[in-house]
């Protein structure tokens, strides 16, 4: 019998020891968690702190202890994901006026959450339930609710960490540099390939905008814009991204616009030379009504913009012998359009090229701040070209 009582004493003091070191790291997290609060829960744990010291050990030791584990259980709904494992991305579309309990649904119906509930107590903690907006995603079952949540917040495609911003005007070659750089790492294919091989018969079945697009090259389809990516994708994702905000965002505009003279390449295109041309908003409209109305009177482009873009290596000035290039996308040699977009343009120019200024201006020429002078004749443009070079002499 006193064996028996020794073994039950020593599982009793091994208990306690169990309790007591479960207390201290209890009290030891709720210190590190009590640095990251902001200043209204630290008031409020103050005064419960207050109340507690006036406790018996034990009652306020078991309410630590229960805090602390409530605490962990919220900081754990944050960074819960169904499979930490699974990277497997999937098209999530967020229609207009969707309710968060709305989303939740769909997110489990998609198995990307493991938990509508424990989605709706993280939607409720970071105060988020009417701040998810419309719109494509892509998520997997390994990202964390908080961060599916920030991402519905921002409204900008996202299916990783990394923010990546891809300026207006930007040429695939461009893409693949700002890529680079921002420490995302495509594979399965090249990025720089894109501008001669990136449209394939896949890509026209699923994108029925590139059906008409006459060439394989996919230069004016990847629309500039902020995402967030993960630091290695595959060359399809990322296609997939850029086009589906393309879509999203650009096609709406196109269809309301009533335009039936030209095509959407053909408006991608003339979008893509006013983006290159245009250095403010104000001007975009202008430019884009002389490039239409040269159009209109069989007179060649003459953009130095699409001569760089023929050019193996170009420089920021065009030269005399750079006019004469052997190309389809120099301007200067051959009447109408390039054969597509010469860089990706943004919402302006696209807009610009849909809703030209009705104007009869023929020509234009930089004044050198950034705006520029507008003709209707050769003799207007000559004067034009002769105030610019009066005021770099100047300079």
């Amino acid at each position: 019998m006193d064996q028996i009582n020794n073994i039950i004493k020593e599982l009793l003091l091994s208990f306690l020891e169990g309790v007591n070191s479960l207390y201290e790291s209890a009290e030891n997290l709720s210190r590190k968690l009590f640095d990251v609060f902001p200043p209204q829960i630290k008031d409020a744990f103050r005064n419960i702190n207050s109340g507690l010291n006036a406790m018996p050990k034990w009652q306020s030791n078991s309410i630590v202890v229960i805090t602390v584990l409530l605490v962990v259980f919220f900081f754990n709904t944050l960074f819960l994901a169904r499979n930490r494992f699974d990277g497997q991305l999937v098209r999530v579309t967020v229609e207009e006026n969707s309710s968060a309990g709305n989303i939740s649904l769909l997110l489990a119906e998609k198995r990307i959450i493991q938990s509508r509930f424990l989605f709706d107590v993280t939607l409720r903690l970071m105060n988020s339930s009417r701040s998810l907006k419309a719109g494509t995603y892509y998520f997997s079952p390994s990202m964390s609710n908080r961060v599916i949540i920030s991402t519905l917040v921002s409204g900008k495609p996202g299916i990783g960490a990394i923010k990546v911003t891809i300026p207006e005007g930007s040429s695939i070659f461009r893409i693949a540099r700002t890529l680079e750089r921002a420490g995302v790492r495509v594979v399965g294919g090249s990025v720089d390939l894109l501008s001669v091989s990136g449209l394939t018969t896949e890509l026209r079945i699923k994108y029925p905008f590139l059906v008409d697009v006459p060439n394989e090259s996919i230069e004016g389809y990847l629309f500039p814009d902020t995402y967030y990516l993960p630091n290695k994708i595959t060359i399809d994702t990322l296609l997939q991204v850029l086009l589906d905000r393309f879509e999203q965002v650009v096609m709406p505009m196109y269809n309301s616009s009533g335009m039936r003279k030209y095509t959407l390449h053909e408006i991608i295109t003339m979008a893509s030379i006013v983006e290159k041309e245009a250095e403010i908003d104000s001007d975009r409209a202008i430019i884009a009504s002389v490039f239409f109305n040269r159009l209109k009177n069989g007179i060649a482009l003459r953009s130095c913009s699409t001569v760089k873009y023929a050019l193996p290596a170009p420089t920021k000035r065009v030269l005399y012998s750079d006019l004469k290039v052997n190309s389809p996308y120099n301007t200067y040699m051959n009447v109408g359009l390039p054969p597509g977009p010469i860089c990706n343009p943004g919402l302006a120019s696209i807009y610009a090229a849909l809703h030209p200024a009705d104007t009869k201006y023929l020509y234009f020429v930089s004044k050198g701040d950034g705006t520029h002078t507008f003709s209707e004749n050769y003799e207007g443009h000559l004067k034009g070209i002769e105030k610019l070079r009066k005021t770099i002499r100047n300079d």
